[in-house]
C-alpha cells in the first residue's frame, strides 16, 4: 500500500532552498537513498508553517519573483499552485487548497472540479504532504496494473486498503502504476504539498480513472485512460488534413508502434476519414488482428460486437482533461 514515511527533522526551509537542494541532488523514488532525501527536505518545507501563505499574498498582489527573489509559481489548476515547474532534478513541487463541503467554490464547482470522489491512478511517483487543515480523507487501493488492458469498461479489481486523512505532518508516497486513491472534503479548507517524479517518458504510460461497478467492494471497471500527449493529436490532424503519406504513417503506427494508446489512436484517425460506414467498417476489421489488446476490444466494440457489448456495457467518460490530480500529471494529491 502507499508507504507513510517518518521524518523526524524539525527544521524549517525556505522554499528556495528546498529546490536548490532537490535540483543538486535530483529525486529518483527507485532508489531509496534518493527517496528519503526527497522526503525530508518537503518535510522541512512543510515544517515552514509561513512560506505558503507569504507566496499567496505575493502571487495575489502581483509581486513576482523579481520582487520576491524568488521561484515563480503561478496557479495551474483549479486548486492547484505551481511552486516549482519541472526542470533540473526532475521533480516539481506544487500545492493543493482542498475546500471543505461549506466553502462556496466547491458549491458553486461541484466536488469533480477538484479530484473528489475519483477513484484514480497516477502514471509517476509521488510524495505528498499534508501541510494545513484537518486534511483531506484518502481511500487507498491497490491493483496489479499488468492485468489491465485498458478498454473502457474492462472489469478491473481493487484491493480496498481503508479510508486515512492527510493531516499535517503526513507524509505519503504513492507508487506510480500500484496505488490508487479516492480523495474526499476535509471538515475544513485544508492544504498539502506535493513533490512529483517527472520523466519523458511518463507521457507514454497509461494511467485510469475508474468507476465502481456491481460486486465486492473492489468491483470496479475502467472509465476512461489518461495520459494522452501531444503527438497523438498531432496523428490525428496530419491525417484528418489529407495525404497518403499520413494515412500511410498512421496505419504504419497502428500496426507497429510500441504504445498500444498511440495505435489505437492511429486507428480512430483512419475511421475518422473514412469516406461511408462500409470503409469504416473495414478500418475496424482490419484493426481488430493488428495484435493490439487494446486496439482489439475497441475495434470490437466500434463493429458493434454484440458479445463484446453484452460484457462491456458503454459507461460514462471522466474525461482527461476534467480530472484532476492529486499531483501535477507528469508529462500531475492536481494532475
Amino acid at each position: 500500500m502507499a508507504r507513510v514515511i517518518a521524518v523526524r527533522d524539525p527544521t524549517p526551509a525556505s522554499l528556495e532552498e528546498c529546490i536548490e537542494a532537490l535540483s543538486t541532488w535530483g529525486f529518483d523514488p527507485a532508489e531509496e537513498e534518493s527517496l528519503s532525501h526527497a522526503a525530508n527536505w518537503l518535510k522541512r518545507l512543510g515544517n515552514n508553517t509561513r512560506f505558503l501563505g507569504d507566496a499567496l499574498v505575493d502571487m495575489l498582489a502581483g509581486r513576482g519573483p523579481a520582487a520576491m527573489d524568488a521561484p515563480m509559481m503561478q496557479a495551474s489548476g483549479g486548486n492547484r499552485i505551481m511552486l516549482a515547474p519541472p526542470g533540473r532534478g526532475k521533480f516539481i513541487i506544487s500545492a493543493e487548497i482542498w475546500p471543505s463541503i461549506d466553502e462556496h467554490a466547491l458549491r458553486a464547482s461541484g466536488p469533480e472540479a477538484v479530484g473528489y470522489g475519483i477513484v484514480r491512478d497516477h502514471n509517476f511517483d509521488f510524495l505528498t504532504l499534508g501541510y494545513f487543515g484537518p486534511g483531506i480523507a484518502v481511500d487507498d487501493y491497490e491493483y496489479d496494473y499488468q492485468s489491465v488492458t485498458g478498454w473502457r469498461g474492462e472489469p478491473v479489481m481493487l484491493r480496498p486498503l481503508g479510508r486515512s486523512r492527510l493531516e499535517p505532518g503526513r507524509l505519503v508516497h504513492y507508487r506510480a502504476h500500484h496505488d490508487i486513491l479516492c480523495l474526499h472534503p476535509p471538515e475544513s479548507l485544508s492544504a498539502t504539498l506535493t513533490l512529483s517524479h517527472t520523466h519523458a517518458v511518463h507521457g507514454w504510460l497509461d494511467h485510469y480513472v475508474f468507476e465502481r461497478r456491481k460486486g465486492s467492494a473492489g468491483a470496479f471497471r475502467v472509465a476512461e485512460a489518461l495520459g494522452h500527449g501531444p503527438s497523438e493529436t498531432f496523428l490525428r490532424i496530419a491525417v484528418a488534413l489529407g495525404g497518403e503519406e499520413a494515412s500511410d504513417l498512421a496505419r504504419q503506427f497502428g500496426r507497429h508502434h510500441p504504445s498500444d494508446r498511440m495505435r489505437l489512436t492511429a486507428w480512430r484517425a483512419l475511421a475518422g476519414v473514412a469516406a461511408n460506414d462500409a470503409a469504416r467498417d473495414e478500418v475496424w476489421r482490419e484493426a481488430e488482428g493488428s495484435g493490439s489488446r487494446l486496439v482489439s476490444q475497441a475495434a470490437k466494440r466500434a463493429r458493434g460486437d454484440p458479445a463484446f457489448a453484452a460484457k462491456s456495457p458503454r459507461t460514462g467518460s471522466a474525461g482527461a482533461n476534467a480530472v484532476p490530480a492529486l499531483t501535477p500529471s507528469a508529462g500531475g494529491v492536481d494532475s
